[in-house]
């Protein structure tokens, strides 16, 4: 087979484009450093908060633990701070008005935020929504937590769950992690 000047030519010149991309690639990288931002850290004895401004999500921070509203602003670099200084808790979200610091409310994150950075919900507190979303739970074992839910009042153990159909050791074993028991509603 005759390969022509052309085909040639076009050959080399694919061959040193394909042989210089990787060194703009790793040049390019070396150039450009990502910073983690203060706080986006999990470590075990954090507490996750998520902030929303001017209800939008601003994202979730993980805080050490015993840490106060004021001071984790100041650490994320906030120059302004909020009159109600708090203890920060886990789960907590905090929602910063169109006005800046004076008003800031502070609620608790929604269930799928907390199961998505693998907090624990409220079975006391969690719809069938929230519960389908936690491995192991369909929509018919969801239904069966509400209905007895409702029966007992709110548990008051998260073994209650095996008085449910399709509920035994290795089944609360694998969902207990989800879920834990708060103040009964």
């Amino acid at each position: 087979m005759i390969i022509s000047e052309n085909k040639l030519k076009g050959i080399t010149v694919l061959s040193l484009v394909l042989a210089v991309i990787p060194f703009i690639i790793l040049i390019s990288r070396s150039l450009h450093r990502d910073e983690i931002p203060v706080f986006a850290d999990q470590c075990p004895d954090c507490l996750a908060v998520e902030i929303v401004e001017n209800h939008q999500s601003a994202g979730i921070y993980f805080v050490p633990s015993g840490m106060r509203l004021n001071q984790f602003l100041q650490s994320a670099g906030r120059q302004k701070t909020s009159q109600n200084d708090m203890p920060l808790k886990n789960g907590m979200r905090l929602s910063i008005d169109e006005s800046g610091l004076k008003n800031v409310v502070a609620g608790e994150m929604s269930d799928s935020t907390k199961l998505s950075i693998g907090l624990p919900i409220d079975i006391n507190k969690a719809t069938e929504e929230d519960l389908i979303l936690v491995k192991g739970i369909g929509p018919s074992t969801a239904k069966r937590i509400m209905d007895l839910r409702q029966k007992l009042k709110g548990f008051q153990d998260i073994k209650q769950l095996m008085l449910i159909e399709g509920i035994k050791e290795k089944k609360l074993k694998e969902i207990k992690n989800y879920l834990y028991v708060g103040k009964r509603q």
